[in-house]
Formats: structure tokens, C-alpha cells, sequence
């Protein structure tokens, strides 16, 4: 729960270096998390936030899959809020919301 609004999230992609697009950190899905029920019978579906969390450079296993970052619940409430500072509104409908997280960005 950020600020009173109850949100669900899950990974959306593992971290990835060396993509067309450069190095690509963890990214999570956050959305409101809401019981109601279409009129068709699905659960109503609220605008997507995609958080990217910094990609690690300094890795600690010699490894071809890059480390994952340790993610704290402090750390996503921050992105969260910097998402909503940033325009994303977690009532909102619409394309997903994406936000790249600087390491200042983090507690």
C-alpha cells in the first residue's frame, strides 16, 4: 500500500545486458490492485506502471545471467511515488507507464 491506494506488482523481465537498447535492469509490473468485476466478468484493469531498477555493472558472480538487485519495499514505494510525481496515476486507464530509476532516485 502506497499512500492509501493498495497496489499489486510482479516481474515483468529479468535483468539483460548487451540488448539493442544497451543494458536493461530489473523491471517490475505495478498495478492497483482492485477485486471489481467487469460487466463480462473479468477483473477491471487499471493503467500498468513498468519500474526499472538500475542494472548492476559491478556484478558478484562470474556469470552469464547479470545479478539481480535487491529490491526493498522502501525502494518500490519510493519509484511508486516518483512514478506518480512523474504523471502515472494508479486510477488511470490507458498504455503502460514506464520509469527508468537513476541509483539517486533510490533510499
Amino acid at each position: 500500500m502506497v499512500d492509501g491506494v493498495a497496489l499489486i506488482w510482479s516481474v515483468k523481465s529479468e535483468p539483460a545486458w548487451g540488448t539493442t537498447d544497451g543494458d536493461i535492469g530489473l523491471r517490475l509490473s505495478v498495478m492497483k490492485h482492485d477485486q471489481t468485476l467487469t460487466r463480462h466478468g473479468v477483473r477491471k484493469a487499471w493503467r500498468e506502471l513498468i519500474l526499472q531498477f538500475p542494472f548492476q555493472k559491478k556484478q558478484h558472480h562470474a556469470s552469464r545471467f547479470p545479478d539481480k538487485p535487491k529490491v526493498t519495499p522502501e525502494m518500490l514505494t519510493a519509484g511508486v511515488r516518483l512514478a506518480i510525481a512523474a504523471g502515472w496515476s494508479p486510477d488511470g486507464r490507458g498504455r503502460p507507464f514506464e520509469l527508468i530509476l537513476e541509483e539517486s532516485d533510490l533510499p
